[in-house]
């Protein structure tokens, strides 16, 4: 069915959260995505619009097809965008929350990717 994943950046000092990003296939090279945007970003921290984007970019990459990535927002009953929790999952590789307010750590839930000690996903598989 896939090595899906759920991605959001978060900013966790303004309380301020991104739309999801959902891959399809990429749930093995999630750490690599996230460390290669730590990397792109470093000097924008905080800056979660650039952050958000920077993302997609890694995740696509230099796919020409049509299929296997998309961009979502998750609203809340208030109509708020909402962050991402474990009951969001796929499964998979689960879900990622990039918290770009401090250093593009991670928090990993939902799949088999875990919070490595560095802050980073890890894979477990």
């Amino acid at each position: 069915m896939g090595d899906r994943v759920l991605f959001q950046v978060i900013d966790s000092v303004n309380n301020k959260v991104g739309p999801i990003v959902y891959c399809h296939w990429s749930g093995y090279c999630a750490p690599e995505i996230v460390r290669n945007l730590a990397v792109r970003m470093v000097g924008r921290g905080g800056d979660l619009d650039y952050a958000t984007a920077r993302l997609v970019q890694e995740c696509i990459g230099d796919d020409e097809g049509n299929l296997g990535f998309g961009v979502y927002n998750a609203f809340a009953p208030h109509g708020y965008a909402e962050k991402l929790t474990e009951e969001d999952s796929h499964g998979d590789a689960g879900v990622v929350l990039i918290d770009c307010a401090n250093g593009f750590k991670c928090q990993c839930m939902g799949g088999y990717l875990v919070t490595g000690e560095d802050g980073f996903p890890a894979n477990v598989i």
